[in-house]
């Protein structure tokens, strides 16, 4: 698996928690514990992170035309709607 590929992987599981921390704080979707602990954390810290990090090494491979194949398209496009959102609810 190449790296780009496993930190894109890696950014949607973190934005997938990043969107289940938003629901959490108004419904009541993963019972409190370890496990809604490490849902919040992952979505507020992690996610922010590596998403801008990953985003960021994705237009420099693309500006540099050597993305091709590496990530599916479809994997580029959402985290880089999640990146969106996240940063509009941020500056928000």
């Amino acid at each position: 698996m190449d790296k780009l590929s496993f930190w894109h992987k890696l950014a949607f599981i973190a934005n997938i928690c990043w969107m289940a921390t938003w629901f959490i704080k108004y419904y009541t979707i993963i019972p409190k514990g370890d496990l809604q602990s490490t849902v919040i954390v992952t979505g507020l810290i992690t996610a922010n992170i590596v998403n801008f990090l990953v985003n960021g090494a994705t237009c420099i491979y693309w500006f540099r035309k050597k993305l091709a194949g590496k990530v599916p398209r479809w994997l580029i496009i959402v985290n880089f709607i999640f990146l969106i959102a996240q940063l509009y609810i941020y500056i928000k």
